[in-house]
């Protein structure tokens, strides 16, 4: 069956931040990096598709009666539920299910060793005690009955930052400014604390050698990025560089790729899965001033997109197409998800800075599917995150040169959408539309079927779906 995207874990919590991300960290140790995503059910979005379990962490009074009737439909359709306590027959009257489950498993267990799973139909509801659920022998194998794929050893710690230049003088000026800025002498090694989040965690930069790095191996000619930072293990590449200026000392360009994000960033809230053979990818620059890309910055986001496709097609001629899902997506030409882009950006009088992160799979089969897959070759991370840094810096050049027309017509080219009928939500009036192309201003330009107007368009939050021809937008 294909993967489109990966699976979703869903905690209800009656919106506690601080209680989801307990119990998420709890579920993510049992179930390993790299195979689902975890998110807080907002029942004003639609999430059953790409749902694998729902986790209700709240009393079933305190559930809303959407989100009730919505996960009532969700078991119909063979969603597997599991609860921490609570007489959940007060949630989901089982009169459609045959028998209910019976009393809150709190009540008849006196430890948590004597609990018995399997409860509800065909295992599609499992109630644990909440006192029993930091147990992660108990929770493993209470996932595992509901077919949630579980690994209790999948702790990774975060690894030492590498840095390579091309050049050795500017690798000499970045480790003196650090020194300066920031260094800790810890048994006789020079500690930078970046402020990765991790408690206890000083970042360890090691110095490394100009040739040792495959990522300069190609395009020997431009001098882009100055820095380049590698790592097996950080929390977010884009976390990691955006928020750390500390780490950016003295150099104009730099771009950070690790094997493993233990935290990887989507767009919005979104989780980016990215598991060993991935390439999680952030590159950080100055836009020269009076260009045309500083007066049109929502356009990054595409122009990334866009050079990501045309470096891996210039890699592999063979490769299946790619395309693009908007607003920042690719996928096959099967519509299974392949990578992501994601921009920062912040603007100071004539300075522009931006952060842009890729987040690609390239040698990793799950969560859903890969370029070596595609290719049938393993493929070099570090040759590939080269490849796709210079190719966005080509396509700004272009921008700038040749005008967002000429750039829109070449996205468009590459996108999923051309003339796709859609329904869109103009304030209170819901109306059929087409998709037509990426206005001006870098919005969704879509004709309204209805008035055969022109409407630009941009996403409200998370609540669209492009792949099922769904937005729920503002109006521009």
């Amino acid at each position: 069956m294909m993967t489109v995207k990966p699976p979703n874990i869903l905690v209800y919590c009656c919106k506690k931040t601080s209680a989801f991300e307990t119990i998420s960290k709890v579920l993510m140790s049992c179930v390993g990096q790299g195979r689902y995503t975890f998110y807080q059910l907002d029942e004003s979005e639609p999430w059953q598709r790409h749902c694998a379990l729902v986790v209700i962490a709240s009393h079933p009074l305190d559930v809303s009666h959407r989100a009730v009737c919505q996960i009532k439909q969700y078991r119909r359709d063979g969603g597997k539920i599991l609860s921490m306590g609570g007489y959940f027959s007060m949630l989901l009257p089982l009169d459609c299910y045959g028998e209910p489950p019976g009393p809150c498993l709190d009540d008849l267990c006196s430890t948590p060793s004597q609990l018995e799973l399997g409860q509800g139909m065909a295992k599609s509801l499992l109630m644990i005690p909440s006192k029993a659920f930091h147990d992660k022998g108990i929770l493993a194998k209470a996932l595992m009955e509901l077919g949630i794929d579980s690994k209790s050893d999948n702790c990774v710690q975060l690894q030492p930052l590498n840095v390579f230049s091309r050049n050795s003088s500017i690798l000499d000026q970045y480790f003196n400014s650090l020194k300066l800025a920031c260094s800790v002498d810890k048994n006789g090694e020079l500690i930078y604390p970046l402020g990765e989040g991790h408690p206890d965690s000083d970042v360890r930069i090691l110095r490394g050698k100009c040739s040792e790095s495959r990522f300069y191996d190609d395009h020997k000619d431009i001098d882009f990025p100055e820095v380049f930072v590698h790592s097996k293990a950080v929390t977010s590449t884009q976390d990691l560089l955006w928020s750390n200026s500390v780490l950016r000392q003295d150099v104009s360009s730099m771009a950070i790729l690790a094997d493993i994000q233990i935290i990887g960033k989507g767009r919005g809230k979104n989780q980016w899965i990215s598991p060993n053979g991935s390439m999680s990818l952030s590159f950080y620059f100055t836009l020269q001033r009076n260009t045309l890309l500083t007066k049109k910055l929502p356009f990054v986001q595409y122009i990334i997109a866009l050079a990501t496709i045309k470096a891996i097609n210039n890699a592999f001629a063979t490769i299946p197409a790619l395309k693009i899902k908007w607003p920042n997506d690719i996928y096959t030409i099967n519509g299974e998800k392949i990578g992501g882009v994601l921009v920062n950006c912040s603007t100071n009088g004539t300075l522009t800075q931006l952060c842009v992160g890729i987040g690609l799979n390239v040698n990793n089969d799950e969560p859903t599917i890969s370029l070596a897959k595609l290719t049938g070759e393993t493929i070099p991370v570090p040759k590939l995150a080269s490849k796709v840094c210079h190719a966005f810096i080509e396509e700004v050049d272009l921008f700038n040169e040749l005008g967002y027309e000429q750039f829109v017509e070449s996205f468009c080219q590459n996108w999923l959408h051309q003339d796709k009928k859609v329904k869109i939500s103009l304030g209170n009036v819901n109306c059929d539309a087409i998709i037509k192309s990426i206005d001006s201003d870098g919005y969704l330009s879509v004709m309204n079927l209805t008035t055969q107007k022109s409407v630009s368009v941009q996403p409200d939050g998370n609540s669209f779906d492009m792949m099922e021809n769904l937005i729920a937008v503002k109006s521009s």
